[in-house]
């Protein structure tokens, strides 16, 4: 089955542009590129990976997955139409503000816009970090992770894996026996999950973004910052059960989470999914983010 490749970019709708400007300079490490009233943050070779502006809602409003040739974008536009998706070609104008070859939309069961392209979308100037780092792990894994909220656990799971193909990565569970909440996650390349979903109403679609970072040193160094800084620790350092990744969550001036974290499990080869109970191995205490 042809499916996508990576997430390649995210867009958020946030309501105050100059906190996240400061934020992700100061606090996250990254490039902060003035952009038509928004900014867009990079932290590799692409030209950008967050894009944001000023419309207010907080949360997400688009993903970017990226398909790895145009013959599979074709072929997946197709498997999508035949599922029921209605999908439809991007213009020119916003394949030039995404800075892809060729792009298709869609929503997802959800009403997020859900964008499917092919280009590589370099930068063309290296990344250069706001402070002293040692850059973050993206390469052929994409920008990190995410973890969204969704009403209809069925509903997702059929568009995301039956439809953008994606393969189980495993579930976890969470909280007492009889009432607990299970997480799947989910892969399209080496990296352990791209994306989860936690079966629960809320009243954002994001809970968090996850941004690897290549060195223990860059996620301690910034925990530092973000102590001083007096930035909200949602979850203290710790390590998951399932991705091995040791990394810390704090809050966003939107209100979702950032994991801040390294050191996450790749699949390479075969894979055979299991059942975490539990979420972490020892720390991320204060929440129960997967």
């Amino acid at each position: 089955m042809v499916s996508v490749s990576e997430l390649g970019y995210l867009g958020i709708g946030v309501s105050d542009i100059d906190a996240w400007r400061s934020y992700a300079s100061d606090i996250l490490g990254v490039e902060v590129v003035d952009n038509e009233g928004g900014i867009d943050l990079r932290y590799d070779e692409k030209a950008w990976r967050l894009s944001l502006r000023p419309s207010g809602e907080d949360d997400v409003v688009f993903l970017g997955f990226e398909v790895d040739s145009i013959q599979n974008l074709e072929a997946l536009a197709a498997h999508l139409t035949s599922m029921g998706v209605s999908v439809r070609d991007g213009d020119a104008e916003l394949c030039a503000a995404r800075q892809v070859d060729a792009l298709k939309c869609c929503e997802d069961p959800f009403g997020l816009a859900v964008e499917l392209y092919v280009g590589r979308r370099e930068g063309g100037a290296s990344f250069t970090s706001s402070r002293d780092h040692g850059g973050f792990v993206t390469g052929d894994m994409g920008l990190g992770h995410i973890v969204l909220s969704v009403g209809d656990e069925a509903s997702a799971l059929k568009f995301f894996m039956d439809g953008l193909g994606f393969n189980l990565s495993d579930n976890v569970l969470l909280g007492p026996e009889g009432r607990q909440l299970r997480l799947t996650f989910m892969h399209c390349n080496p990296r352990h999950h791209t994306l989860a979903i936690a079966p629960v109403p809320a009243p954002k679609r994001l809970n968090h973004i996850m941004i690897q970072a290549a060195e223990m040193d860059d996620v301690g160094t910034t925990l530092d910052i973000v102590q001083h800084a007096n930035v909200p620790v949602s979850s203290s350092l710790g390590k998951h059960t399932n991705d091995m990744m040791v990394s810390f969550y704090m809050k966003t001036p939107s209100g979702f989470d950032i994991e801040y974290g390294c050191n996450g499990l790749e699949i390479r080869g075969d894979w055979t999914p299991t059942v975490h109970h539990g979420a972490s191995l020892w720390g991320h205490r204060g929440n129960l983010n997967p």
